[in-house]
């Protein structure tokens, strides 16, 4: 046997066990077939090259023959890359979002139920609230000097949905991999793709969050521009979260109110901010429980000022809308809810035409 053949062999096995020893180590840390099946390709595309090495010489070749040589050479290496390039699987973007969309999908489904069970769970305390309350009143004529298990039967319990739905938004963050580009609690991207999200809830109003999650060109953050005009925000998030996810996502980040954390304001540039300034914010009870249907006063405290007012959703949230215009800087804005109150400041610049006049104001009552 000759020297060659006899290394042909040797490189063979060798190139054999190597592959075998990559598959190997590829299952063991569970990789998918398709690497296991390259690392092995690898392999012995390493044993070919070494075994060229060893090639005996080919004589030297010129003029016509030489071309020819040449041409075939790359021919032969060009229908090898392209032939083992197209039984590797290829990157397809539709069928990518297809695989995304069936994962959404089984976490939609999942929700849904949730929410729907929760709903109906809710309608059921209510029903049993308001029966309760029914009783309560019936003895307190029967009975003026009513039992401590009357009053307790009168006093209205507040609804538990509201910190399901902040999980639930919490969840969706998690699931669009929303930290890839913000960093929540030092915890998300390390490069700067979006701003730190620490104190977004004293800057966003719920609104804000919806119509930016949707369409990215609402607002920007101050000292992102450069990445705003690129475009860094995918458009996607329309045709892949539904407005179940929308609001549970929009209600999670308002309630992130940590002023220790600098986060960089916004900047609108799809809605006039010269005209008006809202307070918003959430209602709890001293536990922490959010209260539904609280009503909420604003009063500015000026002369000939309108005072606005509405109740809190379900998960004691609201906004309100005063008519304070440029001069109207520095007024002070009185909010209340039952025994608990506020007084905030509207702190703006007159000739700031890109952030918008509002501030963040919780209550416990």
């Amino acid at each position: 046997m000759s020297r060659f053949k006899l290394s042909l062999i040797k490189k063979a096995l060798l190139g054999a066990i190597v592959g075998a020893v990559l598959i190997g180590v590829a299952r063991a840390l569970a990789f998918p077939p398709v690497f296991q099946r390259m690392f092995f390709i690898y392999a012995m595309l390493g044993v070919v090259v070494f075994v060229l090495l060893d090639a005996p010489g080919l004589k030297p070749l010129s003029g016509m023959k030489a071309l020819v040589a040449l041409v075939g050479f790359y021919a032969l290496l060009s229908a090898a890359y392209i032939g083992g390039a197209s039984l590797l699987p290829q990157y397809d973007p539709e069928d990518e979002k297809g695989k995304i969309d069936k994962l959404l999908k089984a976490k939609r489904e999942k929700a849904g139920h949730e929410l729907q069970n929760l709903d109906e769970l809710m309608k059921q305390a209510e029903a049993l609230d308001k029966k309760a309350q029914e009783l309560a009143a019936r003895l307190n004529r029967l009975a003026p000097a009513s039992t401590p298990e009357a009053a307790t039967l009168a006093a209205p319990k507040p609804a538990a949905g509201g910190m399901s739905l902040l999980a639930r938004g919490k969840e969706v963050y998690e699931l669009h991999e929303c930290y890839n580009c913000h960093k929540i609690g030092g915890k998300g991207s390390v490069k700067k793709r979006g701003p730190v999200l620490d104190n977004i809830g004293n800057l966003l109003t719920i609104e804000d969050f919806k119509k930016k999650t949707f369409d990215p060109t609402y607002l920007y953050a101050e000292g992102f521009e450069k990445e705003h005009k690129k475009g860094v925000m995918p458009g996607k998030y329309r045709d892949l979260m539904s407005e179940e996810e929308l609001d549970a996502l929009a209600a999670y980040l308002s309630t992130l109110k940590n002023p220790s954390v600098e986060t960089p304001k916004p900047v609108f540039v799809k809605t006039k901010v010269e005209h008006g300034f809202i307070v918003y914010g959430y209602v709890r009870d001293r536990s922490g429980k959010p209260i539904p249907g609280a009503e909420v006063l604003a009063k500015p405290m000026k002369a000939d000022a309108h005072a606005s007012s509405t109740k809190t959703n379900p998960q004691g949230y609201y906004e309100i809308f005063l008519h304070l215009h440029n001069e109207d800087n520095g007024t002070k804005i009185t909010v209340s809810s039952g025994a608990a109150q506020k007084v905030v400041v509207a702190n703006y610049d007159p000739n700031d035409k890109v952030s918008k006049r509002q501030a963040a104001v919780d209550l416990i009552v």
